[in-house]
C-alpha cells in the first residue's frame, strides 16, 4: 500500500510507534490510560466506540452524564490536547454517540492487516483461490508480531487475540 508522506503512520503489530513523514512523534504520552485509550481506539475490530462502551471499559460502569463527563474531562480532553501538541492535529472524531479515530488521516498495519484477511476470506467463500491465497500472504507479510505487546486494556487484549487467530488461519494458507 503506497502511503503518502503527509499521513500519520501508526505500528501497532510487534511494536508501537506513530511517526509522521518518516519522524518519530508522541513518544512520551502524559499516562498509560490516556495511551491505552489511544491505542483501544485504534483497533481495527470496531471503527467507532460508544460512549457507553468506553466508560465500561475504561471506568468500570456504565455511561451515565456524570460518567461520560468525567471520562470527557479525564481522559478525552488531556488526549485531544495531547495529540494536537504532538501531531499538530486531533485525528480523534468525537460525536453524540461516541468517538473513532479519522481513517482518513492516518495508516494502521493492524488495519491493513485485518482488512486485507477479511479480503482473503471473502476471496475463498467465492472460491477464487488463487487471488486468495494471493491476500493471505500479503496478510502475513503484514503481520509483524503481536498487537500493542506489553499493553493492557479490555479492548487491547481482545483484539490482541482475534488478530493473532486471523494470522494463525492466514497461514494455514499461505504458501509463499
Amino acid at each position: 500500500m503506497n502511503i503518502p508522506a503527509n499521513t500519520l503512520e501508526i505500528k501497532t503489530l510487534g511494536r508501537f510507534s506513530i511517526s509522521l513523514a518518516g519522524k518519530p512523534v508522541a513518544i512520551d504520552w502524559p499516562d498509560e490510560t490516556i495511551k491505552e485509550l489511544f491505542c483501544s481506539l485504534l483497533s481495527p475490530l470496531d471503527i467507532y466506540f460508544t460512549w457507553d462502551r468506553l466508560c465500561r471499559t475504561l471506568l468500570g460502569v456504565p455511561e451515565t452524564r456524570t460518567c461520560r463527563m468525567q471520562l470527557e474531562s479525564s481522559y478525552l480532553q488531556p488526549l485531544n490536547s495531547f495529540l494536537i501538541k504532538e501531531l499538530g492535529f486531533n485525528p480523534i472524531i468525537s460525536g453524540q454517540e461516541g468517538i473513532s479515530i479519522d481513517q482518513h488521516v492516518i495508516h494502521v498495519d493492524a488495519l491493513e492487516f485485518y482488512q486485507t484477511v477479511l479480503e482473503g476470506l471473502k476471496l475463498m467463500s467465492l472460491t477464487d483461490h488463487t487471488e486468495a491465497f494471493k491476500k493471505f500472504s500479503k496478510a502475513n507479510s503484514l503481520y509483524a508480531g503481536s498487537y500493542l505487546p506489553g499493553m493492557h486494556g479490555k479492548i487491547i487484549e481482545n483484539t490482541r487475540k482475534e488478530l493473532e487467530s486471523l494470522y494463525r488461519t492466514t497461514s494455514i494458507y499461505d504458501v509463499r
